[in-house]
């Protein structure tokens, strides 16, 4: 075991640093948390639980971020799902934590020297990204024909699998987008994107009701309610009951004659009035609509006019074309990277490498992976390049050389912006240029942002002779 404050090699059973006494319960249980997430990662991944393995191993990571075993193994588990750039940064990093001696100097090997299996991980990518711009586009043809090559040249590409699986589905083709999820599953078997789009696959259930049974409980209460028939009897004829009849037919008559016709022309001259009166209020309401017949035609010119002018601006834009070959720069500067990563430490030229980010375009990157690779190489190579061009810079003043000096010192400034004997000197020569207005403001830098260092009095005596 190594100890965290002091580096030293110590025993596994021992409780503090015999070296600098630093306490090492915390740090054991810390360090045993992260080889037990390893471990957990190690099982899922034998399973082929890619995406359980993932997440453990990340876990892992976070508690000990020089578990080799566990950037390794995470590293495999990204090339076996199709993500070579993600793969190699973290193999990248493990050979930063341990360069001698590392299973990701193999790992890293096998893909360079094998030219044309590293083309086509590169030529799925650029594919893959085409794909995903005709499919944004509505060109669903275009998008499959990518992708069917991408799978081509890189079987284990998961997130081509699921584009392809949803332009099937999109376009009614279940039973293929079904084996397409299918073969995604073989690679990682609790993927939750692969799982949930066959879940959407799956034929929704049947709601089953027992109407016969009912129907036949109904039929069986209405047989049961049956009374039987008594025997048929034919009733004798009754006179009274067809006088009574002829009464009361008298009597409506004369009940009519006399109450419901005076009410039957009180509604005749009630219904004239009121047709008067919907006449009058229809006449109203036509107007109304009329008025907002016109109002709407008036809205519907002005929509007519702004859709024009929309589509005027629409059709003036320009929409920027996908560039193929957005990643060969960034393979470019990883290339490089490892190539002087095994050099020895004082042979490493580091500056090709910046150019090349120069001519990067870090806006057009969708992957949140590469943009941290990148940030992680400027990170490391970036301080450098700093140092080196800041002591060029300070050999080209001392020999009375200040525009070559100021060009190398702002370089250097470019790189790290902290360095105060860098924005010191940068003053100094433009100074000696007689460039003040340059010169006041990085003395300013340094008074203002460096007060306590040993520039601060130099710089201040500066400026004051500047302004006088």
């Amino acid at each position: 075991m190594v100890c965290p404050n002091c580096q030293s090699n110590i025993s596994d059973k021992r409780i503090r640093c015999d070296r600098c006494g630093q306490d090492l319960v915390l740090y054991k249980k810390i360090y045993r948390a992260s080889n037990m997430y390893y471990n957990n990662g190690l099982a899922r991944a034998k399973v082929r639980d890619l995406s359980g393995a993932i997440v453990a191993l990340k876990k892992s990571l976070e508690l000990n971020k020089s578990n080799i075993d566990a950037r390794n193994l995470l590293g495999l588990i990204y090339f076996e799902m199709g993500e070579t750039v993600a793969a190699l940064s973290e193999w990248v990093i493990s050979r930063y934590f341990r360069p001698d001696g590392n299973d990701a100097d193999k790992y890293i090997d096998d893909i360079q020297e094998n030219p044309t299996r590293l083309d086509g991980l590169n030529q799925a990518i650029k594919r893959y990204n085409n794909a995903l711009v005709f499919a944004k586009q509505g060109s669903d043809d275009l998008a499959t024909i990518q992708l069917k090559r991408v799978i081509q040249l890189n079987p284990h590409f998961m997130r081509a699998y699921h584009l392809l699986s949803i332009l099937y589905i999109k376009n009614g083709e279940n039973e293929r987008a079904k084996k397409c999820l299918l073969r995604a599953a073989l690679i990682d078997v609790s993927n939750t994107t692969t799982l949930r789009y066959l879940k959407e696959l799956e034929p929704q259930p049947r709601l089953t009701t027992k109407d016969g049974e009912a129907s036949h409980g109904a039929n069986k209460d209405s047989s049961s309610s049956i009374m039987p028939v008594s025997s048929y009897r034919e009733d004798k004829p009754n006179i009274m009951a067809f006088v009574n009849l002829i009464i009361g037919v008298l009597i409506g008559l004369a009940v009519a004659t006399f109450l419901i016709l005076p009410s039957i022309k009180k509604d005749d001259v009630t219904g004239n009035n009121q047709n008067l009166v919907d006449y009058s209020a229809g006449k109203a309401t036509l107007e109304e609509k009329e008025a907002l017949i016109a109002r709407l035609n008036d809205d519907k010119d002005t929509l007519e006019e702004t859709v024009s002018q929309l589509r005027a601006e629409l059709e003036g834009i320009v929409i920027p074309e996908s560039n193929p070959e957005l990643y060969d720069l960034l393979f470019e500067a990883l290339s490089l990277y490892m190539d002087e990563l095994a050099k020895d430490e004082k042979d490493r030229k580091f500056k090709q490498i910046a150019e090349i980010f120069k001519l990067l375009d870090t806006s057009m990157y969708e992957s949140d992976v590469s943009l941290q690779l990148i940030d992680r190489i400027k990170q490391e190579i970036y301080p450098g390049l700093a140092k080196e061009y800041y002591e060029s810079g300070h050999d080209f003043y001392s020999d009375y050389k200040y525009e070559e000096a100021l060009e190398d010192l702002l370089i250097s400034y470019n790189y790290d912006p902290t360095d105060v004997s860098t924005i010191y000197f940068i003053g100094r020569a433009y100074h000696r240029l007689e460039d003040y207005d340059n010169a006041k403001v990085y003395y300013e830098m340094v008074i203002n942002d460096y007060p306590d260092t040993k520039r601060y009095d130099n710089a201040k005596s500066y400026l004051e002779r500047i302004q006088d």
